[in-house]
């Protein structure tokens, strides 16, 4: 009889360690859904926020206090970022990053980085607005940007906070050679351009414009080491038109 019993015994000694097992992952699950879920030991409870590299446009008092209503109380782990950062880039225009540094297990770390302006912006004679590389108008001209290059635009909008240039029109702003002064809409399907000494350019709307743009520098290049001065290139039609 006693050698009967013995692999019995065996195996329920092996069907306990195995209950013991299950009930010891069941309660790591248990301990660890709690803590993520419903405990508050993984809530963002400090905030440290600050601007880079601050211009006289930064509100950092503001900022920091809106991404704090945002952020405080919610789970670390489940922490919406990029929500939270579009949402503070649309309230606040001059905001252009929001970078965030996760710290267990109760504090996240945000950094904020100003738009930076590729020029002033403005209608003839208007009020004049920085825009950035996103072709975002963001904010009026501060003192310190009195360096800054000015584009005057005569397009189908009046510029104003909020506004959005369209790619093009910003490749067109960003040119170092030309550096582009005006721009405006030739008719339907024209752009006329003003550059420095007087150049006057016109792209296609038709055409891609970063090939009639590196067409403009080839043809720029070739008269500059002629010794030629150029009053117009017409970048419309099939053949460039050139005058010089």
């Amino acid at each position: 009889m006693v050698r009967l019993l013995k692999p019995k015994v065996r195996i329920a000694r092996r069907w306990f360690k195995k209950v013991l097992l299950a009930g010891f992952v069941l309660g790591v699950i248990a301990g660890g859904f709690y803590l993520v879920f419903k405990s508050d030991f993984l809530t963002v409870k400090h905030i440290n926020c600050a601007v880079k590299d601050k211009t006289s446009l930064a509100d950092e008092k503001r900022w920091c206090q809106a991404i704090e209503r945002e952020v405080r109380g919610q789970r670390i782990f489940f922490l919406k970022q990029q929500a939270i950062a579009s949402k503070i880039r649309e309230k606040f225009l001059p905001v252009g990053e929001v970078a965030f540094q996760r710290k267990y297990p109760q504090t996240v770390s945000v950094q904020i980085v100003e738009r930076k302006p590729i020029a002033k912006v403005c209608r003839p004679g208007g009020l004049e607005f920085l825009v950035d590389k996103e072709g975002v108008i963001y904010a009026e001209v501060p003192p310190e940007s009195k360096d800054l290059k000015k584009v005057i635009l005569e397009l189908d909008f009046e510029p104003a906070l909020g506004q959005t240039i369209s790619p093009d029109i910003v490749s067109l702003i960003l040119l170092e050679e030309p550096q582009i002064s005006m721009i405006k809409f030739n008719g339907q399907e024209g752009i006329e351009a003003g550059a420095s000494g007087e150049l006057k350019i016109f792209f296609s709307r038709k055409k891609d414009l970063l090939n009639q743009i590196h067409s403009l520098q080839m043809i720029l290049k070739k008269y500059k080491i002629e010794g030629k001065s150029l009053k117009s290139v017409d970048l419309r039609y099939k053949q460039p038109v050139v005058r010089y």
